[in-house]
């Protein structure tokens, strides 16, 4: 059995009628050895078709660039080149003459020019299709990996590398924070006054950080040889092992899913102005403020202090409830407490702990102290494990009091209280992609852009259309024109 797919193309101002055989797909008769098309047939029938179809397309497209836009006459042909096109089905050689520039358009004194207008148009050599689908399988897999399953099943033997997978997620992860900071710019301001509410769109945002092992770049590791051979004491800081510090947070959203968003601290100008920017595109309104709830962490204060939208700040419960925990599993190994008396000292932590969940942090603290007091009258109490439990405990809860709330109310009536939607947006953005079983070393841009591209992806807003969005205007505000302006 034989199978013979043809193709001939139709319309535009001259119709095709010869055909041209695509593929010729031969099987045994009464078999099912070999049933369908096969994964290779496939690419192989794909790539085909694509390199019939785009020379097609861009020569019809050529035939309307021949004419001056400006006087209408027919433009001087200079010689024919090609350029290599990438899609998402091979590599496709496109014809791509350049022709001579109008003289209506030439200054007197000035030589002649000339213009490929096809090179102008597909100034990325690649299709909006093929930088998506590497944008996404790299948002979720190494680039190498990513670049392999993709050659896999489509026809892009040459077409793709890791190298060129990595650069496209530099790419379109700093147009999509290009975008943010055009967002942030031009973006709405917070109403400030008495006028403000709490937010009905989103319930609550909260915030926290990850660390990733560095990865220094040629020309400081070149630097850092230079300057041992030297022996100079820069170099050990420049070979000091640093980390990469990249801040993840999560709203919840009261009509949909929760969104995401990322990026490393020191890259971006203004982190509260980048969670205000969030908070907008998330649906938060001018006059609308925002919950956050944090877990008191240093890197939590440089991400959301400043910030115009989360104003309202709570304590984390979870880290609370793990601090009562320790000072209770430290009382059954006391040597200073007699055995009948453990228990009154495990209730009295139960009944402190009970005062903070219902809000009422100021009268734990002091029921903590008061505690604290009299097992002092004990002697080696101040060595034990208990003695520094109590201590962390207490004064962990009076330096946050004005971050305490009624934790059972919020809990009934089913508001957070607990920051694990954050914990669980750092090991969803980060972990899952950067750390965890994924031994890399990353640069903070590296770090970056693919934070960026995963965030997208992972709050489903990266399509094809929004690609050749952002292309087009990063190709828009780099162009020299707009650069001599700025």
């Amino acid at each position: 059995m034989r199978l013979i797919i043809e193709a001939r193309l139709e319309g535009g101002e001259e119709s095709a009628t010869d055909t041209t055989i695509v593929a010729v797909v031969e099987r045994k008769d009464r078999s099912l050895a070999d049933l369908g098309l096969t994964l290779a047939e496939g690419r192989a029938l794909l790539a085909e078709i694509q390199s019939i179809l785009v020379p097609e397309q861009t020569a019809g497209w050529m035939k309307s660039q021949m004419a001056c836009h400006l006087c209408g006459s027919m433009l001087a042909h200079k010689d024919a080149r090609s350029i290599v096109l990438r899609t998402v089905f091979g590599k496709v050689d496109v014809p791509s003459p350049r022709l001579w520039a109008c003289s209506c358009a030439a200054k007197q004194g000035q030589p002649r020019r000339s213009l490929s207008p096809l090179c102008k148009a597909l100034h990325q050599r690649v299709t909006p299709e093929l930088e998506y689908l590497q944008a996404k399988w790299a948002a979720h897999l190494p680039y190498r990996q990513a670049t392999e399953l993709l050659r896999e099943v489509l026809p892009l033997d040459k077409g793709i590398s890791f190298g060129s997978t990595r650069r496209r997620i530099l790419a379109v992860g700093s147009a999509l924070d290009a975008q943010i900071n055009r967002d942030i710019a031009s973006g709405p301001k917070p109403v400030t006054g008495e006028q403000v509410r709490e937010s009905t769109t989103v319930g609550c945002v909260s915030v926290d950080s990850a660390w990733l092992s560095f990865s220094s770049s040629p020309k400081s590791r070149k630097a850092a040889r230079d300057l041992a051979e030297l022996k100079s004491p820069w170099a050990q800081k420049l070979t000091r092992d640093r980390h990469v510090n990249i801040v993840a947070g999560r709203a919840t959203l009261a009509d949909r899913n929760p969104r995401l968003y990322a990026y490393v601290h020191k890259l971006v100008p203004s982190a509260p102005a980048r969670l205000d920017q969030f908070l907008f595109s998330s649906g938060v309104a001018p006059d609308e403020r925002v919950t956050v709830i944090s877990d008191d962490a240093g890197e939590f204060g440089k991400a959301v202090d400043g910030s115009q939208i989360a104003r309202g700040r709570i304590l984390d419960w979870f880290h609370i409830a793990m601090k009562f925990k320790a000072a209770k599993n430290s009382v059954f190994g006391s040597q200073t407490i007699e055995p009948h008396e453990r228990i009154a000292v495990e209730t009295e932590i139960d009944h402190a702990k009970w005062l903070v969940w219902h809000g009422k942090g100021r009268q734990s603290v002091s029921r903590i102290k008061a505690m604290d007091a009299t097992l002092s009258a004990k002697e080696g109490y101040e060595y034990s494990t208990l003695y520094w439990n109590l201590r962390r405990l207490y004064f962990y809860i009076e330096n946050n009091a004005g971050t305490l709330v009624n934790y059972g109310m919020r809990y009934h009536k089913g508001l957070p209280i607990s920051s694990s939607i954050a914990e669980s947006a750092v090991n969803l953005v980060v972990s899952h992609r950067m750390a965890k079983k994924q031994q890399m070393r990353w640069t903070d841009e590296g770090a970056h852009c693919l934070a960026q591209v995963r965030v997208a992806v992972l709050n489903k807003e990266l399509s094809v259309e929004k690609l050749a969005v952002l292309t087009t205007t990063s190709a828009a505000t780099n162009s020299p024109s707009v650069r001599r302006a700025a």
